[in-house]
Order: structure tokens, then sequence, then C-alpha cells
């Protein structure tokens, strides 16, 4: 008899709701806006906007796969369905918030703004694969010919059973974080449209990438009982029983830091509406920056394994390597943002997708580097209240 058993477990995803609600409720309260906001007259403009919201951001730059060689060569075995790495895969996206503080001095066209994205993701992955085989045998037991005076054997019957598994357990957590303060100037003043804007702006980004990992591989890949024992269930017989014993932990905490000079452009088109009784506007934006930092790797990584013949264990391994590893690394970093936002004079709510790369910001190798990009990208959404 053969059977397969294979488990995976994951946590529920709950951001995408959580998103939407945020959504639903800030637009109820846009929607009810107009009241609140006839207070403001014509020509008007908030000088500060302060602005919240929540983004949901897909990941890109996964670590290097840890598969030590006992699990390598026997990637074909029946009792892999699937490949025991691919429980390595780490969480595929995150969840966070952001805030951003803007002040437009009043007769001027210039904009300052200071803003913060943070975000994080948390996933354990468990993947147990195994085959059952029994064996079913007569079974007589040796030395007792005689038993109440009476000559013979005693007989019965033995089931053993022989299982192959593997079995994976990995863990990650995962947090992201970028700091902008930027000065600009409002250069697009009627150039898409009454109430358009165009915003150039330079200045200084901050970012932070941090991630945890842990990824525990268990192997029995080749039991052997053989069929003589089974019908004998002698010691010289049991003698020829054997197996293979794995092992395998590795454990990683990354890290980047970098800060450096920032350039972006930003501009709004209204498309629907009137500037003093509520507009639609389409939004678009680009940035770039070049940041100086360190990427840093520490942990390490080790194999055990076991050989055991009739039930003694012959033969043992142990192999451990530490990883610690640090560079300076200089980072360029490109983004871009498309988005549609209902206004009013001093009420804002906004709907989006934004996407920024980091290139090559990450360590993500094992026994040697790897630097691999980071990128954010997904839907977002803000509320903003102008005074």
């Amino acid at each position: 008899m053969s059977e397969l058993i294979n488990t995976t477990n994951r946590r529920n995803d709950l951001h995408w709701q959580l998103l939407s609600t945020v959504s639903a409720a800030a637009l109820v309260l846009v929607l009810s806006a107009p009241k609140s906001c006839a207070f403001a007259e014509t020509g008007d403009r908030p000088t500060v906007w302060i602005e919240l919201g929540g983004q949901l951001e897909s990941m890109q730059g996964s670590e290097d796969i840890y598969a030590p060689p006992f699990i390598v060569r026997n990637l074909d075995l029946p009792v892999n369905s699937v490949s025991p790495t691919s429980a390595q895969q780490p969480p595929p996206r995150a969840f966070g918030g952001e805030g951003k503080l803007t002040f437009e001095p009043a007769n001027s066209d210039w904009v300052f703004t200071a803003g913060v994205r943070y975000g994080r993701s948390n996933g354990k992955k468990t993947l147990h694969q195994q085959t059952h085989t029994q064996f079913t045998a007569k079974t007589f037991k040796y030395g007792q010919a005689y038993k109440y005076g009476t000559p013979g054997f005693h007989h019965g019957r033995f089931t053993q059973t022989v299982t192959r598994f593997n079995h994976s357990d990995t863990s990650y957590a995962e947090t992201h974080a970028v700091v902008d303060f930027k000065a600009g100037k409002d250069v697009g003043l009627g150039l898409f449209g009454k109430g358009g804007t165009s915003v150039l702006s330079a200045g200084v980004r901050i970012a932070q990438f941090t991630r945890r990992s842990d990824v525990i591989l268990r192997s029995l890949p080749d039991p052997y009982y053989p069929t003589k024992a089974i019908g004998q269930l002698t010691s010289a017989a049991l003698g020829g029983r054997h197996h293979h014993s794995y092992y395998a932990h590795q454990w990683a905490n990354r890290s980047f830091r970098g800060v450096g000079p920032s350039i972006s452009w930003e501009g709004s088109s209204p498309f629907i509406g009137h500037a003093d009784r509520g507009e639609v506007t389409f939004d678009w934006g680009a940035n770039a920056a070049v940041l100086f930092g360190r990427q840093k790797v520490e942990g390490g990584f080790k194999t055990q394994g076991q050989f055991f013949y009739g039930g003694n264990k012959t033969t043992h391994y142990l192999r451990s390597t530490p990883i610690a590893r640090s560079h300076s690394v200089v980072v360029p970093n490109v983004g871009g943002m498309v988005g549609v936002s209902v206004k009013y004079p001093n009420v804002k709510f906004s709907l989006g997708y934004r996407a920024d790369f980091f290139f090559n910001a990450m360590d993500q190798g094992i026994d040697a580097r790897d630097s691999k990009t980071q990128g954010l990208f997904g839907p977002f959404a803000s509320f903003a209240v102008g005074f």
C-alpha cells in the first residue's frame, strides 16, 4: 500500500479586506465633505496638508534557495510530489501605512514635503511529504522446538511499515521603510488646464530594509527492511536493515540602510468638476534617487547526516558554517505612481498604484554574496485634510 501525504499550512491573508475597508470608509467621508467645506472661499487654499494612507505591496527580491546535497540528490524519489524547497517562498505581499506633511506657503509656488512609508510581512510554512509501504509475512520463532512437551514452532503474522519522508519548516519576517524630505516648485500652473499642477522637487531619501529567515529540513529518504528479516525475525536477518537520516538548518538576518539625494516630478490634472465645489483629478508621478549605504547579512547553516545499519549508528557527520558579510553599496532607486483623486478645497481622497525599485540593495545569498533588487509595488489609498 502506498499513500502520499502532502500538507502545507499558510497564514490567512486579510490585507485586501483591510485595504478595501479603509478605502470605503474614506470615500464615505469624502462624499459627505462638500457641506463641511462650504466655508472655503474662492481663491482660498490650505497651506498645510496632513495625509494618511495604507498600501498593499507585492514584494520582489527573494532569498536564494537553501538546498543541501541530501535534498538535491533525492529530488526524484517517489516521496516528493513537489520539491521540499518549495516551502521556502517568502510572503508575496506586505501591508503598511504612510503619512505625509505638506507645507505650501501662501502666495508662493513652493511646496515642502516630509513623508514616510512603512510596511511589514510575516509568514510560516510547513510542508510534509511521506510514503507508507507495508510488508506482511508469516513468521515463526526459533529456539522453541518444544513447548509443553510438544515439538513444533510458534507461528504468527508480522507486519512492518517502512516510511520515507521529507519535512520542511520555514518562517520569514520582513520590514521596509522609506522617508522623504523634499522642496519643490510648481512649474505647471495652467499647463494642464485650470487647477492643474506640476511640481518638480529635490531632496533627501532614506531607505531601510530588514529580513529575517529560518529554514529547517528533515529527511528519511531510504529506509530498507529486508524481506528475509520479516520472515524470520532473527538477529542475523534483522542486521540487514538500514537507513540514512538527515537534518539541516539555515538562518539569516539581512539588512540594507541607505541615504542619498532624490528628485521627483508630481503632476495633477482635473477632468471632472470644479476646484471650489469638488473635482476629480488624474495624478501621476516619477521619482529617482541614489542611496549610499551598507548591506549586511549575519547567520549560518549546518547539515547533519547519520547512517544506521542493523539498528546501530555506523557513520555520522556534522558541518556548520557561519555567515557574516557587510559591504558598502551605491543603490540606484527609481519609481512611479498613477492614480485618481476626489478633491475638495480642503479634503482629498486618493486611490492609485505605485512602484519603487532599489537596485541590488539586498544581499540574498547564503554561502556567497548575491545582491538582488528590492521591489515594492501595489495599490494604495490615502486621505488628506488641509488647514
